[in-house]
């Protein structure tokens, strides 16, 4: 029963970092957000931001833990299905609306998002189709969400995270299954 509690109280004291960093950089940008602004903003001491993360990147990097989860479970699927991906492109969509982190959180999503696709194609490209590289097609995937995720903060969130997957999935699909299954 007691790891229970302090589990509940660790995980509250990293929302509530998580929280003051994602409110501070839709303020002033993070590039301009300190530890010392995160520690004000959530109310707790440097010491206990320092218990829960080494620096303010890894607070970032934090918040995409559950999407991280989800690449990961779909990733370690034996098989690259029609739906997965697409799935977890708007799970993405979604993640990055609510964080409204800007640009900041792009070159995040864009870095694990390239490795974990490109792991994954390594193992299902090689039996299917040898004419594209594995790491050019994860270029290709993982651009083209980025670009598209560009667009639509730029734009300030015109459409719904729903509808930007649909168009994702519109754009990028028939190429991409056409590779997968060795076309």
């Amino acid at each position: 029963m007691p790891k229970q509690k302090i589990d509940r109280r660790v995980e509250r004291t990293r929302q509530l970092l998580q929280n003051a960093l994602s409110e501070l950089i839709l303020e002033k940008g993070y590039e301009k957000v300190t530890v010392q602004d995160v520690i004000d903003r959530a109310n707790v001491g440097r010491s206990t931001f320092y218990a829960h993360f080494e620096s303010l990147e890894q607070l970032l990097l934090s918040g995409f833990e559950p999407l991280r989860a989800q690449f990961e479970d779909f990733l370690s699927g034996a098989e690259f299905d029609h739906e997965s991906p697409w799935a977890l492109s708007l799970t993405m969509f979604q993640q990055v609306q609510k964080q409204q982190g800007g640009y900041i959180t792009l070159t995040h999503v864009q870095k694990f998002l390239y490795g974990y696709l490109l792991d994954h194609l390594k193992m299902g490209m090689t039996k299917r189709n040898k004419n594209v590289p594995p790491e050019l097609l994860a270029h290709y995937v993982a651009s083209s969400f980025i670009a598209l995720m560009t667009w639509w903060i730029d734009n300030e969130y015109p459409l719904s995270a729903e509808k930007m997957n649909e168009i994702y999935r519109q754009l990028v699909e028939p190429g991409t299954m056409a590779i997968m299954m060795g076309g």
